[in-house]
């Protein structure tokens, strides 16, 4: 027996971790430590900052009450509650501030130990290549925050649940302390106020926003269009570098742009869903409103003869309402996992930087084809795209369809003949 047998033996244990091999595949470069921190890094240190002030000074406000209302078990219950809310409040600020910097630390020392047993240059040999049937449509699928089969879409929704749990604890307090009641349906009401928000996170309904899987491929999506002034200049963008995209379109726009939604169809591009008039605050109106949104558009993306079978919330936003009107509607919620915070292409300098940094196997990446503020830069705007699309395939990406990588048809074609002259 060779004396490298056993650490090779110790590396290939290990590569069959998905952490692993993502160490391996993906270089880990330490100089992205010091890059400029993102919003998400700065929403992370503002919940670090918050759950400081929702720790002790509200305990102690607790303690206070307590004390004056000579009830004990305000500050019994509503103490450890509070002070536990504080650390999840930490937690989760310190996961989106820190997990990109720890990530990237993690990776290299990963690396540096694989090559070390292996010997350096074998360390790529460690992992084995994706399956070219990985990805094919029709194939098994494991897909995060999402759901591939219609009995998944019986399971309840976290909303539900979590819901169910606040009333019972409610119904048990009420028996105990009345005044405690609103401990357990605050804290339903916090989630349900924030987790809408969270645009990988299916709090109301299944939501598909990536894919777990190892293998370098990801899925270009663009929002908001089609706009006469970029998305055909786009399209050949995308025909020069034989890349497909999903298109999520809003209705109105469809409607007035016919001509430019027949050009994406020809290319072989899919369409989806994005709502009539995209109003960020759709989720706040009514049920007949949301659903006159989504089903107007699927009559505007009708007389093309196609018919979308996935919806993006405007902003990424749901809601508890969303859900039944997709279900009528015979239809899924689509989001993303990736995004440069661009504002509609209101902020398009560094796109194509924060996107490369960002990106990870697997990732659905929202993008917008819509002409930057005032009809300027447009110009800077393709070369972000330009160098999105270049990007990715240097870094070893494969950008696939939408339906190739989440497994399942965007949209379907109608009969022929439907299609406007």
């Amino acid at each position: 027996m060779s004396g490298d047998t056993i650490p090779r033996g110790m590396a290939a244990r290990l590569a069959a971790t998905r952490f692993v091999r993502e160490a391996l595949a993906e270089k880990a470069d330490l100089k992205a430590l010091r890059a400029k921190p993102t919003p998400r890094v700065w929403i992370g240190l503002g919940l670090v900052g918050f759950s400081y002030i929702i720790g002790w000074p509200v305990v102690g406000l607790l303690a206070w009450i307590s004390y004056h209302l000579r009830e004990p078990l305000i500050i019994v219950i509503g103490g450890p509650v509070t002070y536990g809310l504080s650390h999840l409040v930490f937690l989760a600020g310190s996961y989106f501030a820190g997990v990109h910097y720890v990530r990237i630390f993690l990776r290299w020392a990963t690396r540096r130990l694989v090559e070390r047993l292996t010997g350096g240059a074998a360390a790529a040999e460690c992992v084995p290549p994706c399956p070219s049937t990985d990805f094919r449509v029709g194939g098994s699928s494991r897909i995060k925050s999402g759901t591939a089969t219609p009995r998944a879409q019986e399971v309840l929704s976290p909303a539900l649940l979590t819901g169910m749990t606040a009333l019972l604890v409610s119904g048990l307090l009420l028996l105990i302390r009345p005044p405690l009641v609103v401990i357990p349906l605050g804290f339903f009401i916090l989630l349900c106020l924030v987790a809408p928000f969270l645009p990988g996170v299916g709090f109301f309904l299944p939501v598909i926003s990536r894919r777990e899987t190892v293998c370098r491929a990801v899925a270009l999506t663009f929002d908001d269009g089609p706009d006469p002034d970029v998305t055909s200049q786009l399209l050949e963008l995308l025909r020069r570098h034989a890349v497909p995209a999903t298109f999520f379109v809003a209705g109105a726009r469809a409607e007035r742009h016919p001509g430019l939604i027949r050009e994406i169809l020809s290319r072989g591009h899919t369409l989806g869903n994005h709502s009539y008039h995209h109003d960020p605050l759709l989720m706040l109106r009514s049920r007949a409103k949301l659903r006159e949104e989504v089903a107007r558009t699927q009559d505007v993306l009708s007389a093309f003869a196609v018919r979308p079978l996935t919806f993006r919330p405007p902003v990424g936003i749901t809601n508890p309402r969303l859900p039944g009107v997709l279900r009528e509607l015979g239809m899924y919620c689509v989001n993303f996992s990736c995004r440069a915070f661009d504002l509609g292409n209101r902020r398009i300098a560094g796109l194509a930087e924060i996107i490369l940094k960002k990106v990870r196997p697997g990732d659905i990446i929202l993008l917008h084809d819509v002409a930057p503020k005032g009809g300027e830069g447009i110009e800077e705007w393709l070369a972000e795209m330009e160098g999105i699309v270049s990007g990715l395939k240097r870094q070893g990406h494969q950008i696939l369809s939408l339906e190739e990588l989440i497994d399942r048809p965007v949209m379907e074609r109608l009969a022929a003949g439907a299609a406007p002259s």
